[in-house]
């Protein structure tokens, strides 16, 4: 009986793993990367290569940005909705009334905010546009050496780098079932781009070990191709992650959906501090910036019925007559000494 409990929670506990692994995909691949990158610059250092060094150099600026950026929390997502919100509340002239719930939305944010919120938009596009520079300057060094392995994996990564940034993501219409090779290739692409990249940067790592056994061969002393084999290595496991990533950065769904319930309680409280006459179009409005946002999983017209039961909901807290619209104003904040 033990035995069974065990093996059950043992096996619960490969299944929590493997799925915080699809949950955090596109950061965890951002750690491998960064891995096979140190390694790749390691080892055009060793070999005096400077343009293969050069290229596993650039390289960690992609792996930094899916490291850090990808893959959100809900406080994180929170923070970064609410920057949004409160920006489109601003050009639609909406006056945020002035109260703790709401202070978050009128924070302005510096360059460095400004620089932040970029990356967590575009984590895998500055992957791949980093790595498809980086991986012209592989092909370059393969070619000023005479390397053909090192061209032909600086190309291939190139591609996938191309190929993440150029095409466009799109669901799966349920409505129209793809038929025919090229149609079911289309759509396998289009449904995660990134499975190109991966699949063009995995091909990569064929090359990268054809390389590093030319290497070996040609002189065993000069150790540096044993760090191609580590950046392959490496590759191949962040090739694998990179290629079950959404394009558009979010982290986990539930995390999306708690962060939005917060922020539906913090714009119905801007709601409602508006004239009456405005407060229905301006649900409809908010509700359809919200369902713009990549993290966002609703459609506009559930986010609209979400923000008009809290608007519901704020209009009762603070009804004419209510011990709460005695101790608070229409903003929430406290009328008064407070205990």
């Amino acid at each position: 009986m033990t035995s069974n409990d065990d093996s059950e929670s043992g096996n619960e506990s490969d299944v929590s793993r493997l799925q915080g692994l699809k949950d955090n995909s596109l950061k965890t691949a951002g750690y491998g990367y960064l891995v096979g990158d140190a390694a790749l610059f390691a080892s055009g250092l060793m070999a005096g290569r400077p343009k293969e060094a050069m290229s596993g150099l650039l390289y960690t600026v992609g792996g930094l940005a899916c490291a850090r950026y990808a893959n959100p929390s809900a406080d994180k997502q929170l923070s970064q909705l609410s920057h949004r919100l409160g920006k489109y509340f601003q050009e639609q002239n909406v006056t945020i009334p002035d109260s703790p719930d709401t202070k978050q939305l009128m924070e302005p944010g510096g360059m460095i905010d400004h620089v932040e919120s970029f990356m967590y938009k575009y984590p895998s596009q500055i992957l791949n546009a980093t790595y498809a520079v980086g991986g012209l300057q592989l092909m370059r060094s393969g070619m000023q050496y005479g390397k053909h392995w090192d061209t032909a994996s600086g190309a291939l990564v190139a591609a996938g780098g191309i190929a993440g940034l150029l095409l466009k993501e799109k669901k799966a219409d349920p409505d129209h079932v793809p038929h025919g090779i090229i149609e079911k290739t289309q759509a396998w692409m289009q449904e995660k781009p990134l499975r190109v990249s991966g699949a063009l940067y995995a091909l990569n790592n064929v090359t990268l070990i054809m390389s590093a056994l030319a290497e070996r061969k040609a002189n065993p002393a000069q150790k540096s191709y044993m760090f191609k084999f580590l950046t392959a290595a490496s590759y191949i496991f962040a090739n694998t992650m990179l290629s079950m990533s959404s394009k558009d950065n979010h982290g986990k769904s539930d995390a999306s959906t708690h962060a939005l319930e917060q922020l539906s309680d913090t714009a119905a409280k801007v709601i409602a501090a508006q004239p009456p006459e405005l407060q229905e179009a301006l649900v409809q409005h908010v509700a359809g910036f919200l369902s713009s946002q990549p993290e966002v999983h609703f459609k506009a017209e559930e986010l609209a019925a979400m923000l008009t039961d809290r608007l519901r909901g704020v209009a009762v807290k603070f009804a004419p007559g209510s011990w709460q619209h005695k101790l608070y104003d229409h903003n929430g904040a406290p009328i008064g000494p407070t205990l």
